[in-house]
């Protein structure tokens, strides 16, 4: 919202904070990691129940 001023150390000029691939990296994985292991598990779960294999494994 309110933009503080250039913050400045010994008379250098500190650059503004930024979003890196690193970051980016650790959102995407934050973010995929839970649906991915979620569906896993409710695939695994219809295998058990139905005896019918849903999972992308059963491609393989």
């Amino acid at each position: 919202m309110f933009r503080k001023p250039p913050e400045t150390i010994l008379g250098h000029t500190l650059p503004e904070p930024r979003l890196t691939a690193a970051g980016v990296l650790t959102i995407a994985a934050w973010a995929t990691v839970p649906v991915l292991v979620v569906g896993s598990v409710l695939d695994l779960l219809a295998q058990w129940a139905f005896g019918v294999c849903t999972g992308l494994w059963c491609a393989f």
